[in-house]
């Protein structure tokens, strides 16, 4: 595979703190909101481009509240009840944090800023998720488990699955609720259907430390970064990857799809925190950027940046799929 020269980013946000970890919100209605996780504080912001086809004038962000958070953080998830369009505003996320703690923050940028703490993780939570309406969280873990959450009922654990070794990343299907992705540091990949408890199907990249997975905008594709390895199933012939390659020469970190694109796929992984974008159509890295110390990777809903964050910046690659 051809390897693309590393590129300069196109935008940078710099800190007077450490980011540790950034997401931009997934959903349509608040895809320009932005949230920063940096050493005890969460900053809720909304991000700007200012660009036209072909030249890139300046990124506008604007932090619009700051919440506390006890601890470092490991990963932060956005509910699809967000929304600064609707009366009153709703701001709704949680963060898994080094305490094994999640914290769920409910916020409507006036009186009311409060969060509910789910405990009964044992181990580091790697990965959180909300499914489609808001309802349900899930969360892997370094203890074996996979747990789903009641978002707004008690905010109690509803259920749990065991696993075989520590959960690595944990998607929803994005059209069908109720279809849970778990992937498992062993190289296996569950789907589950969370109505009956039951796995629906298995993946397996044969390779003991699996980093990351994602499900794609189109659900039929799965992807895994494992021993800096990239796997690609297409999960209507679920039995063998149709895809596999090195993508990083000593490990993997994190792999994410484009919500836009579902050709486009990013990772960061060793040596040198690289970030690799790849069309899989064309089997080629289109782009790759150096990120120093990691902080998140994430993909704007609609546009095309990449993000990541970078020590004490936010580094934006704007990709070009043409």
């Amino acid at each position: 595979m051809d390897e693309a020269v590393i590129c300069s980013p196109t935008l940078k946000l710099s800190f007077t703190k450490q980011v540790y970890a950034v997401e931009f919100s997934p959903f349509e209605w608040s895809q320009n909101l932005i949230c920063i996780a940096f050493d005890e504080e969460i900053s809720i912001g909304t991000v700007k481009f200012q660009d036209d086809d072909d030249v890139v004038e300046e990124i506008e962000h604007t932090c619009i509240r700051k919440f506390h958070h006890e601890t470092r953080a490991h990963c932060i998830a956005w509910s699809p009840e967000t929304s600064l369009s609707v009366v009153p505003k709703v701001i709704a996320f949680s963060v898994a944090g080094a305490d094994f703690k999640i914290r769920i923050y409910n916020s409507n940028l006036n009186d009311i800023n409060v969060y509910e703490i789910l405990e009964g993780h044992k181990d580091y939570v790697n990965d959180i998720s909300y499914e489609s309406e808001g309802v349900l969280i899930a969360s892997v873990s370094d203890d074996h488990t996979c747990k789903l959450w009641a978002a707004k009922e008690d905010q109690k654990c509803v259920s749990t699955f065991y696993l075989t070794s520590p959960g690595m990343s944990v998607c929803w299907h994005n059209e069908e609720s109720g279809k849970l992705l778990v992937a498992e540091k062993n190289g296996l990949i569950h789907m589950y259907n969370i109505r009956s408890q039951q796995a629906i199907m298995s993946l397996d990249a044969g390779v003991v430390s699996l980093a990351s997975a994602d499900w794609g905008p189109n659900p039929l594709k799965v992807a895994c970064l494992a021993a800096g390895d990239l796997y690609l199933w297409d999960v209507s012939r679920p039995s063998r990857a149709i895809d596999n390659r090195t993508i990083h020469a000593e490990g993997g970190i994190i792999v994410k799809f484009s919500n836009s694109n579902e050709n486009l796929i990013a990772s960061i992984g060793c040596p040198e925190n690289l970030l690799k974008v790849i069309n899989l159509r064309t089997k080629q890295v289109i782009l790759s950027g150096n990120v120093q110390l990691f902080g998140g990777l994430t993909w704007h809903y609609k546009l095309p940046y990449v993000c990541a964050g970078s020590d004490r910046e936010i580094r934006f690659w704007r990709v070009n799929s043409k």
